[in-house]
């Protein structure tokens, strides 16, 4: 699936509270302290955990601090993350054994400066990812968080959280019949509503019920 891409500098995108609802409570106060400076989040595929880690680099950079998100699927780590004041890394089960040394340098550098936050996440708890042990005993300094699974209701305030942010023009009766006629994960449904509006510009059309149920019948042949 391709990964809706955001630019944080118009320092609209949705607080992690529109992805994570109330079974996260815990977990929401901790990234809104950032008080913690090493945190790792874990859960199935399409839970919302990259939106979750933009979200939190959003969030650093409307404080003033230097923060970047990567994708280990899409781009390597590299040395220049150690200029900054917050690295959010998405997916590091990927990363490359090169990629994990440097990783284990910027838990260093992070820990013996005592400057620093690291958000890490995986689809899989840290135990059992395949990575050096020098990288699985820093791991340990990091405060582990299962992201649970969000209800229908929780995933309607996140997509009504990522349209109001993007000012899409969408009533609560589109939001409701895509959650009731589109895959359940939350991944799948917020890549839907940014390929509906970007439909609708195209058809030069609003978006209506008509129009949802144009475009999920297209996508089921595709």
């Amino acid at each position: 699936m391709n990964q809706l891409i955001f630019d944080f500098d118009d320092r609209s995108y949705p607080g992690f509270d529109k992805f994570l609802g109330h079974t996260n409570a815990e977990l929401i106060y901790v990234l809104q302290q950032q008080a913690d400076p090493f945190i790792f989040v874990w859960g199935e595929a399409g839970s919302g955990k990259s939106h979750l880690l933009k979200a939190w680099v959003a969030q650093a950079q409307s404080r003033g601090l230097k923060a970047e998100y990567v994708d280990a699927a899409r781009e390597g780590l590299g040395y220049w993350l150690f200029d900054l004041d917050c690295v959010a890394v998405d997916q590091i089960e990927l990363l490359s054994a090169t990629e994990q040394q440097q990783l284990f340098s910027l838990f260093n550098h992070f820990r013996n400066s005592r400057h620093g936050n690291l958000l890490l996440s995986s689809a899989i708890p840290p135990q059992q990812l395949m990575i050096r042990e020098d990288l699985r005993t820093r791991m340990a300094f990091c405060l582990v968080y299962e992201i649970k699974p969000l209800s229908d209701e929780e995933k309607f305030n996140a997509l009504v959280g990522m349209a109001d942010a993007r000012q899409i023009p969408v009533d609560a009766e589109v939001i409701r019949y895509l959650l009731a006629h589109w895959r359940r994960d939350l991944d799948s449904l917020l890549l839907m509503l940014n390929t509906l509006n970007d439909y609708s510009l195209a058809q030069g059309r609003r978006i209506t019920l008509t129009l949802l149920r144009q475009l999920l019948k297209q996508q089921e042949y595709v």
